[in-house]
């Protein structure tokens, strides 16, 4: 299984979360916004769009700074 996400599960993933980072809730578009794995797909996670949530990419950086 690919490690990126297709664009079609990109542009799903945005309008899933409304347009918005789903942490700090600013407002995204398509290009300013990071499809980010839930369960990180160095852990099993899977790159479909189930797995993902959109973030800005201050809030996916601090989350790559801070894994859980």
């Amino acid at each position: 299984m690919p490690r990126n996400f297709t664009n079609n599960q990109k542009l799903l993933i945005l309008r899933q979360a409304n347009y918005k980072c789903q942490n700090c809730g600013t407002i995204l578009d398509t290009t300013i916004f990071e499809a980010d794995h839930k369960t990180a797909y160095s852990k099993g996670g899977s790159t479909e769009a189930w797995n993902a949530q959109a973030l800005c990419r201050n809030c996916n950086r601090r989350k790559s700074d801070n894994p859980q």
